[in-house]
C-alpha cells in the first residue's frame, strides 16, 4: 500500500508516515495472519478425517 501525500510529512527530508496509517497497516497484516492461521488449523484438521480442504476463495 503507498500512503495518500497527505499522510506523508516531510522532516529533515525524509518522508514520515502518520501513525494512524501504520497502526491500521499493522492491524490488517494481524487480521491477514490470523485467518491464514485459521485456514491452516482448518486444513490440518480436515486432513486427519481423510478430507480436501477448498478455500471459499478457490471453490468460487
Amino acid at each position: 500500500m503507498c500512503p495518500h501525500p497527505a499522510d506523508l510529512i516531510a522532516a529533515d527530508g525524509m518522508p514520515l508516515v502518520r501513525p494512524y496509517v501504520v497502526e491500521w497497516e499493522r492491524e490488517r497484516d494481524e487480521r491477514d495472519r490470523r485467518r491464514v492461521q485459521r485456514e491452516r488449523r482448518r486444513a490440518a484438521v480436515l486432513a486427519t478425517l481423510g478430507q480436501d480442504y477448498v478455500p471459499w476463495e478457490a471453490a468460487a
